[in-house]
């Protein structure tokens, strides 16, 4: 009796276990399937945002010349004037670390103290507009991290235009210049927006003419060769 009874026993096991065994992996694979497509729900824009390499930035600069602009027509020490102005910029990622950046701005407009030996401004109207477009390298050191700091390099161009001046017609020619900057981005957690801030030294200089009715007459380089400060709002597509 206590073998018949055993193997009955077993037997009651062997068909609970045949019954439950297929159940259980049944439940095991479709909660398995269902936290697999949870999670591609959840990483699935977050993947998306990293494959695409475009990054928006929009802020603004502050445009600071270097001290004694140059000596002019032998006579003047020329002072230009700081500025602030609306600078986007557009950046495209090549590598993790690598990252190309065209910075772009409306024009800016610097006042020019024409200063005498004595130090007494001797022009109340002389101004030139330039617009700076730079085109930059620049290396991450930490790409994936939420603070990123970054330094870059790269050239930019200068195109002076609209130049007065009451001391007759002033025209000054565009130039090409080496730039260089240090910044940082910190990135919103699970955003694509980011803050941006830097410092950038742009090697600016135009040569100068300036005709008083005789004639135009070189009168020598004005150097602006800036500390540019920005701040600016980065979108990640």
């Amino acid at each position: 009796m206590d073998i018949m009874a055993k193997e009955a026993h077993s037997q009651k096991v062997r068909n609970i276990l045949k019954y439950f065994v297929p159940l259980v992996r049944r439940v095991l694979m479709r909660t398995l399937a269902l936290c697999l497509a949870v999670s591609s729900l959840a990483f699935a824009p977050v993947a998306a945002m990293a494959e695409s390499p475009w990054t928006v930035k929009v802020g603004f600069s502050q445009v600071n010349p270097k001290s004694d602009n140059g000596l002019l027509a032998n006579a003047y020490n020329a002072d230009v004037s700081s500025e602030v102005g609306f600078t986007p910029s557009i950046e495209y990622k090549f590598a993790p670390n690598i990252v190309g950046e065209v910075l772009l701005a409306i024009p800016f407009e610097h006042d020019v103290k024409l200063n005498d030996a004595a130090g007494v401004n001797q022009t109340k109207g002389t101004s030139f507009k330039h617009l700076p477009p730079t085109f930059s390298a620049k290396y991450l050191f930490t790409p994936d991290a939420a603070f990123s700091p970054y330094v870059g390099v790269g050239l930019n161009y200068t195109l002076v235009f609209d130049e007065k001046s009451d001391l007759g017609k002033l025209k000054g020619k565009d130039s090409f210049g080496v730039t260089a900057n240090v910044g940082f981005e910190y990135r919103m957690p699970n955003s694509p927006w980011g803050i941006t801030a830097d410092v950038r030294y742009i090697k600016i200089k135009s040569d100068l003419t300036l005709d008083a009715g005789t004639g135009a007459t070189d009168i020598g380089t004005l150097t602006v060769d800036p500390m540019v400060l920005g701040v600016s709002a980065a979108y990640h597509f």
